[in-house]
């Protein structure tokens, strides 16, 4: 059994869905706790932190991200589209923004298994700064006071 816990972004981001895709992500979630990193399509590759964070399709262009802090505890850190046509609203320009990345790791993209071989989970234990850049991400944008 896996503890899943969402970040702040990860909840504001799913108070918007509706319908098949709210179903497919509450899905996702008890797929998650009961099955782990097995429940989880596959790895990002690029630099730690990076190729530690893994990804599910949930229904159509809509993904999720998640990283272990151990084995049975997982963050679910966003979801979102992907699209590549509007970077504003793709769910990775904002995981790239979360990694401290101005642009996609560079190099071949794989897709690993989410799981290592012996299915052990893509442990990140310094996932408190990932969670707390998302908790930044979730802040609405400050508005500038106008100068008299």
């Amino acid at each position: 059994m896996t503890e899943v816990y969402l970040s702040v972004l990860a909840e504001k981001q799913g108070e918007t869905l509706r319908g098949a895709d709210l179903r497919a992500f509450v899905t996702s979630i008890g797929e998650l706790e009961a099955r782990g990193c097995a429940a989880l399509g596959y790895r990002l590759t690029g630099e730690i932190p990076v190729s530690r964070l893994c990804v599910k399709h949930l229904r159509g262009a809509m993904r999720v991200v998640v990283a272990f802090e151990e084995p049975g505890r997982a963050w679910v850190l966003m979801l979102g589209p992907h699209d590549e046509r509007n970077r504003t609203h793709d769910v990775y320009t904002s995981l790239w923004e979360v990694c401290g990345l101005n642009a996609p790791p560079a190099g071949e993209r794989t897709k690993p298994a989410c799981c290592d071989d012996g299915d052990t989970n893509p442990n990140l234990p310094e996932i408190e700064d990932l969670v707390a850049r998302c908790h930044d991400l979730a802040k609405p944008p400050r508005r500038r006071k106008r100068a008299n």
